[in-house]
């Protein structure tokens, strides 16, 4: 009856912060991302080589509040080479050629209640 009762109180301390303060569980692109009431952004790297030349980016999900930005820009370059926002249900795919160097994949979540599936990876450019 005691865990019970710990369980319970967990639980309604862990429903309180996420009503609060928000909260995000996952670690991408491993698992999925659940998000409630979550503001916050995510900076990945990614290598391109002479042998691939781009980068693409795999957003699968549904958000029932809020909005999920993806920019990708050259490492330490502050212009933009793709963006993409998304709200509700989505699943699209930015492709971007880009040249050889490092990348960071920009992933902004504002507001957000749902779930995401979310990819990157260096390849070859097939239009």
């Amino acid at each position: 009856m005691r865990i019970l009762l710990f369980l319970a109180v967990l639980l309604g301390g862990v429903y309180w912060y996420a009503e609060n303060y928000g909260l995000a569980l996952g670690y991408p692109p491993f698992t999925p991302v659940w998000y409630w009431n979550y503001t916050g952004e995510s900076v990945y790297r990614v290598r391109v080589s002479g042998v691939t030349d781009a980068v693409k980016v795999k957003l699968r999900g549904e958000l029932q509040e809020g909005r999920l930005e993806v920019r990708v820009n050259r490492e330490g370059e502050r212009r933009v080479v793709a963006s993409l926002t998304l709200r509700g249900r989505f699943d699209r795919v930015l492709t971007q050629r880009v040249n050889a160097g490092m990348y960071e994949v920009h992933l902004r979540v504002t507001n957000a209640r749902g779930y995401a599936f979310l990819d990157w990876v260096s390849t070859k450019f097939n239009p």
